[in-house]
C-alpha cells in the first residue's frame, strides 16, 4: 500500500513516533491487519508522509520513503486482544490528530497512557459477566433449567481461571485448561443430578473461548487479499478449537457418570418461552466486562445486536437459514458504518456486538466432536455448513462497506 507523497520528516519525529505507536495500538486492540493498514496510511497521507504498511498478526513492518530511500521499522507484537474501550479511544486519538486538535506528539503520549491501562472492571464482574453470558447462550440454545444451571456454574468456572491464567500468564492453555475441567464438572453434575443435554451445557459454559471472531477475521483477511493474516488468523482458529474438543474429550473420561445411579436425580423443567427473547438481546451486553468496553457505549452495542437478529430474522424467512445469515450481517455492517461514520467512532464497538450471536465458532466445535467421535459424514456436513455461514456473514460485511464506508474520507486544506 502505498501513499502519494514523498516525504520524510525523520524516524525521531513526533509524526513518524505516532504512526509507529499508532500501529502497535491498534494491533494490541485486536484491529484486522487491512484495517490496520488503511488506518496508518490515512494517518501518515494527512502528515505528507510516504509509508508502506505489512501487517501480520504478529508483527507490523512500517518502510518511510524519501528520494528513494526507505527507513523500516518492524514491531514483533503478540497477537491482538479485543479491548473495546482501548479500541475507541484509540480511533478519538487518532481522528484528533488527523483534525489537528492535538499535536502528534501529544496523540503519542495518550496512545502509550491508554495501552498501559488495565481492565477497568474488578474481576467479579468479569467472572459474573462469564456466569451470565453462559446462562444466557443455554437459554438461546433451548436448555431446561438442568442446562441452565450446569451452564452458569462451568461458565463461573472458565471466568475463575481465565482470571488467573491472566495473572499467571497461562493464556496460551487457557482453552485446553478450561475445557479440561467442563469435561470433568459435567460429568461428575450428570451423576450429581441426573441426565441433562451435556452438549449444550458444555457448549454454553466454553461460549467465551470460541475463536468466533478469528474465524471471521481470517475469512474477512483473505477476501481482502490479505492472504498471510487470514491464513494465519484461520490456522489459529482451528487450533484453538482442536484444544477445546481434545480438553473436553480428556475432561469427560476422567468421571463416568452411571446410567441410573444418580444422587438427586432432579426434574428438568424447560424455560419459559418469553425468556428466549430477553436472553437473546441482553447477551452482548454480558460482553461489556469481557471485551472491556465503555459503558457509555452499551446503547449502541444493544441496538445493533438487535438490527443483527431482526436481519437474521427476515433473512431466515426469506432464504435459507444458512444464507439468511448474510442479511444480518449485511444489515448489522451498514448500522456499525453509518454510526462510526457520523459519529466519529469507531465501527468494531456495535460491529463486534452485533457478531456476538452470529459467528459460527460452536459450529466448528460440533464438527470436530463429531470427527473425534468417528461420525465423519455428521462432522463433513457440519464442517460445509460452518464454512457456508461463516462465508455468508463476511460477505454481508463487505457489501455493507461497499455501500457506505465507515470513514469519511479527509481532505487535505
Amino acid at each position: 500500500m502505498n501513499s502519494k507523497q514523498a516525504i520524510f520528516p525523520g524516524k525521531n519525529s513526533p509524526e513518524v513516533k505516532f504512526i509507529v505507536e499508532l500501529g502497535r495500538s491498534f494491533h494490541k486492540c485486536g484491529f484486522s491487519s487491512y484495517a490496520l493498514e488503511e488506518r496508518l496510511m490515512e494517518v501518515a497521507s494527512n502528515f505528507d508522509i510516504s509509508l508502506q504498511v505489512y501487517s501480520s498478526p504478529t508483527g507490523i513492518f512500517l518502510s518511510f520513503e524519501t528520494q528513494d530511500i526507505f527507513t523500516t521499522t518492524i514491531l514483533r507484537v503478540e497477537p491482538g486482544i479485543l479491548d473495546l474501550e482501548k479500541i475507541a479511544l484509540t480511533n478519538e486519538i487518532s481522528n484528533r490528530v488527523l483534525e489537528r486538535e492535538i499535536t502528534a506528539k501529544e496523540g503519542h503520549e495518550l496512545l502509550k497512557r491508554i495501552m498501559s491501562k488495565r481492565n477497568s472492571f474488578p474481576f467479579w464482574i468479569i467472572i459474573f459477566s462469564y456466569f451470565a453470558i453462559s446462562a444466557m447462550v443455554s437459554i438461546i440454545m433451548g436448555g431446561g433449567l438442568k442446562e441452565l444451571f450446569v451452564s452458569s456454574f462451568l461458565g463461573c468456572i472458565t471466568g475463575i481461571i481465565s482470571v488467573i491464567s491472566n495473572k499467571l500468564n497461562l493464556t496460551r492453555l487457557l482453552e485446553f485448561i478450561c475445557a479440561a475441567f467442563a469435561g470433568v464438572l459435567s460429568n461428575i453434575l450428570y451423576t450429581l443430578i441426573g441426565p441433562y443435554d451435556q452438549s449444550i451445557s458444555i457448549i454454553s459454559g466454553l461460549i467465551v473461548l470460541f475463536p468466533g471472531f478469528t474465524l471471521i477475521s481470517g475469512i474477512d483477511e483473505i477476501a481482502n487479499r490479505n492472504l498471510v493474516s487470514g491464513t494465519t488468523r484461520l490456522s489459529s482458529a482451528l487450533f484453538i478449537l482442536m484444544f477445546i474438543v481434545f480438553g473436553v474429550a480428556l475432561g469427560t473420561n476422567f468421571f463416568f457418570p452411571h446410567e441410573n445411579s444418580y444422587i438427586l436425580d432432579l426434574k428438568n423443567l424447560p424455560i419459559p418461552s418469553p425468556f428466549l427473547y430477553i436472553a437473546t438481546l441482553l447477551a452482548p451486553l454480558a460482553f461489556i466486562a469481557i471485551l472491556n468496553a465503555r459503558i457509555k457505549d452499551a446503547p449502541v452495542m444493544l441496538i445493533s445486536s438487535l438490527f443483527a437478529q431482526i436481519g437474521l430474522y427476515f433473512g431466515n424467512r426469506i432464504v435459507s437459514d444458512q444464507i439468511g445469515i448474510f442479511f444480518a450481517s449485511l444489515v448489522l455492517g451498514l448500522f456499525s458504518n453509518f454510526w462510526a461514520r457520523f459519529s466519529r467512532g469507531s465501527q468494531y464497538i456495535p460491529l463486534i456486538s452485533g457478531l456476538i450471536l452470529l459467528v459460527p465458532g460452536v459450529v466448528g466445535y460440533q464438527s470436530l466432536s463429531s470427527f473425534l467421535s468417528k461420525d465423519i459424514n455428521e462432522g463433513i456436513i457440519i464442517a460445509f455448513n460452518m464454512s457456508l455461514r461463516a462465508i455468508a456473514l463476511v460477505t454481508g460485511l463487505l457489501c455493507s462497506n461497499f455501500i457506505i464506508s465507515a470513514y469519511k474520507p479527509k481532505r487535505k486544506n
